[in-house]
Order: structure tokens, then sequence, then C-alpha cells
């Protein structure tokens, strides 16, 4: 049974995370574009076939930094976002529970 306590909770949380989960996932699009603009860096920079180019533009150092920044970034937005999904399932189950008890189903 979801409390009103758990609900209020759920309800805080949720108004007080719009704009961290904002940030988060711009933080995201950031990363990614950062990722994409360090990989077309190196390629251009890079000598050989365009298969010796591409590989060496995935291995590079800065590429792979650049790699795991967006993967943390992804990681800090789902944790976020999970959380948030989370308090709207408590929400929408004392919803309906409440629902339910003005029906007289309960």
């Amino acid at each position: 049974m979801i409390t009103d306590a758990q609900l209020e909770s759920a309800l805080s949380y949720l108004s007080e995370t719009d704009e961290e989960a904002a940030e988060l996932k711009a933080s995201v699009e950031r990363q990614e574009y950062k990722l994409k603009r360090m990989k077309a860096t190196v390629f251009k920079m890079s000598a050989g076939t365009v298969a010796e180019r591409q590989a060496e533009a995935e291995i590079h150092e800065t590429v792979q930094g650049a790699q795991d920044d967006h993967v943390e970034a992804i990681k800090a937005f789902n944790t976020v976002a999970n959380r948030r999904d989370t308090q709207i399932l408590i929400v929408e189950v004392w919803r309906s529970v409440n629902s339910a008890r003005k029906k007289g189903l309960m």
C-alpha cells in the first residue's frame, strides 16, 4: 500500500529533479557531439586507407576518453531517469488504489 507520505515524497522528488534530469539529458547529447567531433578530428589527421583512419579514430586515447565521458553521462542520466520512473509508478499506484477506494472496491 502506498501511504500519503510516500506519495508526497514521490511528488516532491519529481518536482525537484525536473531541471537535473534536463541537464543530465543535455550532458548526454553534449558528450555524444564531443565524441563525434573527436573521432572526426583524429580521422582527419590520420594517414592511410579509410579503414585504417577509422580504426585509428576508434582507438585513439582522446576518443577513448570521450567515449568514457559519454558512458558516464548516460549512466548519470539513467540513474535519475530510473528513479523518476519509480516515483511516477508510486504516484500511479496511489491513484489507482485511491480511485478503487472511492468506488468501494477496496
